[in-house]
C-alpha cells in the first residue's frame, strides 16, 4: 500500500472521530455513474477494447501508452449480474461531486480474471483504487482478488469530503501484459454527515 495513500486513509478516519458526531444521511442514490458497466453493451460472449483517452460512458480510460487500456467483458463472459472491466495495466477514472461535510463510502465487487485467451499463469493480479481532490492527500488502497467469483471488496474507501466539492474515483491495474482483474458495481453513497 503506498505510504502516502495509507496516511491520507488514517487522516480522514481521526478526522471524522475529532471533529465530531455523524449524522446518518436519507437514502440517496449512487454518486458514480455507469458503476455497472452496463453502456455501452459488449457483444454477447465477447469484449470491447478501450484505449488510452477513449471512454467508457462517464469513465475515462488511460494507459501507459497509446496500446495501454481496458477491457470491457459482456455478462455472458463474467457469469454474473452485470459486465466488468478488466483494468489490466491501464486506469479508469471518474469525476464526482460531494457536499462539504459528506461522509461518503465507496464499495465495488472484484474477482480474479479467469479468461482462457490470458496467460495461464498470470500471478496476483492486485490493483489500486483511490480517491483524488483536488487539493489534499488522495485516500486508497491495494486490493487483490483471490477468487473467480466476484465478491465485494474487504475494505472500502471511506471519506469526509472537504472543501472541495468535485473528487476522482480511479482503479489503477498493474498486470503488465494486460489480464488483470475485473470490478464491476461501483457504488459511492453518502452514510453520513459531520456536524461541526
Amino acid at each position: 500500500m503506498n505510504k502516502r495513500m495509507s496516511v491520507g486513509a488514517l487522516l480522514g478516519a481521526a478526522i471524522l472521530a475529532v471533529t465530531g458526531a455523524v449524522n446518518p444521511a436519507a437514502a440517496a442514490g449512487n454518486l458514480i455513474k455507469n458503476g455497472t458497466f452496463s453502456a455501452p453493451a459488449a457483444p454477447a460472449g465477447g469484449v470491447v477494447e478501450f484505449y488510452d483517452g477513449e471512454s467508457i460512458g462517464d469513465w475515462q480510460v488511460a494507459g501507459a501508452d497509446a496500446r495501454g487500456g481496458v477491457t470491457l467483458y459482456s455478462r455472458a463472459l463474467t457469469q454474473y449480474t452485470y459486465q466488468a472491466v478488466d483494468i489490466g495495466a491501464g486506469s479508469i477514472s471518474q469525476e464526482f461531486e460531494a457536499d462539504t461535510g459528506s461522509v461518503v463510502n465507496i464499495t465495488w465487487k472484484h474477482a480474479r480474471n479467469t479468461d482462457p485467451s490470458c496467460a495461464k499463469d498470470m500471478g496476483e493480479q492486485s490493483y489500486s483504487a483511490q480517491v483524488i481532490a483536488p487539493t489534499g492527500d488522495p485516500v486508497g488502497d491495494s486490493y487483490n482478488p483471490i477468487g473467480p467469483r466476484f465478491a465485494s471488496v474487504n475494505k472500502s474507501l471511506q471519506f469526509i469530503a472537504g472543501d472541495d466539492d468535485r473528487f476522482t474515483l480511479e482503479f489503477t491495474g498493474r498486470a503488465p501484459e494486460g489480464c488483470g482483474p475485473l470490478i464491476t458495481d461501483v457504488v459511492a453513497k453518502v452514510i453520513g454527515h459531520v456536524v461541526r
